[in-house]
């Protein structure tokens, strides 16, 4: 494993403990990444998520207008 020093790179850190705990796939650390993403999500910069998820977006909103006309019938 490359250790990465959070202090010269940050981002490159986050990322990296970020995928770890994934990796682990255990309670505790799927539980410190969905904290990691509580707090990270409110700092982005809506168009930043935009440029970033637009495919998610996309997909979402397929998912969401065909929940709504289920819904409606």
């Amino acid at each position: 494993m490359v250790m990465i020093d959070p202090r010269s790179k940050p981002n490159a850190w986050l990322s990296a403990v970020l995928c770890d705990l994934v990796d682990q796939g255990t309670e505790d650390s799927l539980a410190a990444v969905k904290e990691a993403v509580t707090v990270i999500s409110p700092w982005l910069e809506p168009g930043l998520i935009d440029d970033l998820f637009q495919d998610w977006i996309e997909e979402y909103l397929k998912l969401l207008e065909a929940d709504q006309n289920t819904g409606s019938n």
